[in-house]
């Protein structure tokens, strides 16, 4: 694009948008960035950005149909079960599933039925960024003007982590769970690769921002989760009611599993029932503390090098004995394991990524999980997306040739295969799975 070009289409915008009187935490809608002039464009261009980001949003991302997702009947019953009037106008489901900034932080062409759009993620279009950012300006410089930067692993999972675990003003409750809402899921790294991507790493795309492998983004995302949930569990507006704490942070297959599975099926395999796991010092019977992030964390910091791992390893110890003593308990072991995850976050963020450090974390987490160490549904799921960033992280930074990695991504493909329904979850097969990737490491 023509500097004349960009300053011709600044001008449209901001007398569309009346813009110097507009302030900066409005929200201008999709239509601010998806011009033809813009991002808007049909195919890729010859330009340095691509400018199809909004097409390639609207057509592909998922983030673009969640407002329509709350029409579906699916989601009226949702609403209905938890009292709402319907779920498209419920502020409980809003939260997520749109940009749903109050009414004054709306701007003209501001709709929420766009979902979950460009400003949702990337900040306010009335920002002075978007001005600069039209006109050329240097990334750093939009960023000191409010853009947000999502290339830092840190900020990305700090927005990601508001819808897809939650903060002290939006949070999938075990009620809302039991209303018919699904199980949450996330890795931050995984999750960034199921979305098409608007952007292309290349020459360009380094000398403007940082790349930060995909072992350390799942590595901080796991350090963040922990923290996260730990706020969570610290808030007064979680901490239960009547005899029951909050449920949704315990591991839902804890209780969530017909009474049959004590038998084996009939090939001698027996499903998900309960059986010891190293580590949790929790016997059969109990509800168990979803730890599938914390076991996460304790090998990312293993990468790491960092006397932090045993901590960790400790802190989820005490959670565990916690959860069976007293409230009291649990919120002083919260507490810690929240002060260990922060210091994760940084220590992670130092830490330079290496071939030795992604193939040693591979071997060990592959191993681990043949072992049987994560033998509970939420730790294999998060074992495997985690499997699943190591290989393409060695793949992209050109630790593995293309051989190893095709012949590594056919054997993933029976560990995500074993964890694609945690109603059918067999943990015999995953082991048996997740065997044959170890095997190849």
């Amino acid at each position: 694009m023509s500097k004349n070009s960009a300053v011709a289409i600044f001008m449209a915008l901001a007398a569309l948008f009346a813009w110097p009187s507009i302030a900066q935490d409005v929200h201008l809608g999709v239509k601010s960035c998806g011009s033809s002039g813009c991002h808007g464009q049909v195919a890729s261009s010859s330009s340095p950005v691509l400018l199809n980001e909004y097409v390639t949003w609207q057509k592909y991302d998922k983030h673009a149909r969640a407002y329509q997702v709350l029409l579906e009947p699916r989601s009226q019953r949702i609403a209905k079960n938890l009292g709402l009037k319907n779920a498209h106008e419920a502020k409980e489901c809003l939260d997520c599933h749109a940009d749903n900034v109050p009414e004054k932080q709306r701007g003209p062409q501001f709709v929420l039925a766009d979902g979950v759009g460009c400003e949702a993620c990337h900040g306010p279009g009335s920002a002075p960024w978007m001005g600069l950012h039209i006109g050329g300006s240097a990334h750093e410089v939009n960023v000191q003007n409010g853009l947000l930067p999502l290339e830092d692993p840190v900020v990305r999972a700090e927005m990601c982590l508001d819808c897809h675990l939650g903060n002290s003003n939006q949070f999938a409750t075990h009620r809302i769970m039991g209303a018919g809402h699904p199980r949450i899921s996330f890795e931050v790294d995984s999750f960034t690769d199921f979305q098409p991507a608007h952007y292309v790493i290349d020459d360009d795309y380094r000398k403007r921002k940082k790349v930060v492998d995909g072992v350390k983004t799942w590595a901080i995302g796991q350090a963040l989760m922990v923290e996260r949930r730990m706020n969570l569990m610290l808030d007064s507006k979680f901490a239960g009611s009547g005899l029951f704490p909050e449920l949704a942070f315990f591991d839902c297959h804890s209780c969530h599993h017909p009474m049959s599975e004590s038998l084996p099926t009939k090939n001698g395999n027996f499903p998900a029932a309960w059986s010891a796991r190293p580590g949790t010092g929790v016997g059969p019977g109990v509800v168990k503390f979803n730890d599938s992030n914390m076991l996460m964390l304790k090998v990312a910091l293993d990468i790491a090098g960092s006397g932090l791992a045993d901590k960790m390893l400790a802190d989820m110890k005490a959670l565990h004995k916690a959860s069976q003593t007293s409230k009291a308990a649990m919120t002083s072991a919260a507490s810690a394991a929240r002060e260990t995850a922060r210091a994760a976050v940084k220590a992670l963020s130092a830490k330079q990524v290496g071939k030795a450090e992604m193939m040693d974390a591979a071997k060990t987490l592959s191993a681990q999980s043949a072992a049987g160490y994560y033998a509970d549904y939420e730790s294999a799921e998060q074992a495997t997306m985690a499997l699943g960033a190591f290989v393409e992280a060695m793949r992209v930074a050109g630790h593995i040739d293309r051989a190893a990695y095709d012949d590594l991504s056919k054997r993933m493909e029976g560990v995500y295969g074993a964890v694609s329904d945690d109603e059918a979850f067999i943990r015999g097969a995953f082991i048996s799975a997740v065997k044959k990737v170890n095997s190849a490491l």
